[in-house]
């Protein structure tokens, strides 16, 4: 078993899973990426967003369209540079991500809710130090 076939595995079935509307999925990836990053870190204009995300500023503009159209996301003035837009969070918005991510976490942790608690529990620790160290690289 190679770990990077593993993680492939991994990401291809959690993709599959997630994004599944027969599953109940409400948002396409990219858009629970522009919420989930606005609802943790605040408005922000569309520019940082599309460079924190490493997307491509007319494919972010189109989705932040899409969820405009759908009052899941606000175009507001910057306080900062009255010239410049931010994109908030809509209380439709965070109810819709908020309720997406409690569908998603359901996902997982019903697949390995028959897993004792000590494996569900290293699993964590090791995805943690996974991430961790793919966040190291990715900054360097």
């Amino acid at each position: 078993m190679q770990l990077s076939e593993e993680l492939t595995r991994l990401f291809t079935l959690l993709w599959r899973i997630t994004n599944d509307q027969r599953r109940g999925a409400t948002l396409a990836r990219l858009e629970y990426l522009i919420l989930a990053r606005l609802y943790r870190e605040g408005a922000m204009r569309a520019g940082d967003l599309a460079h924190i995300e490493g997307l491509d500023p007319s494919t972010l503009s189109r989705r932040v369209a899409a969820l405009v159209d759908r009052e899941l996301l606000l175009r507001e003035t910057d306080p900062d540079d009255r010239r410049a837009q931010q994109l908030q969070l809509t209380d439709a918005g965070r109810a819709q991500f908020l309720a997406e991510q409690q569908r998603r976490v359901a996902q997982v942790t019903d697949a390995v809710a028959h897993w004792p608690a000590t494996d569900r529990t290293m699993l964590a620790h090791l995805l943690h130090d996974l991430n961790d160290s793919l966040q190291k690289k990715a900054a360097s």
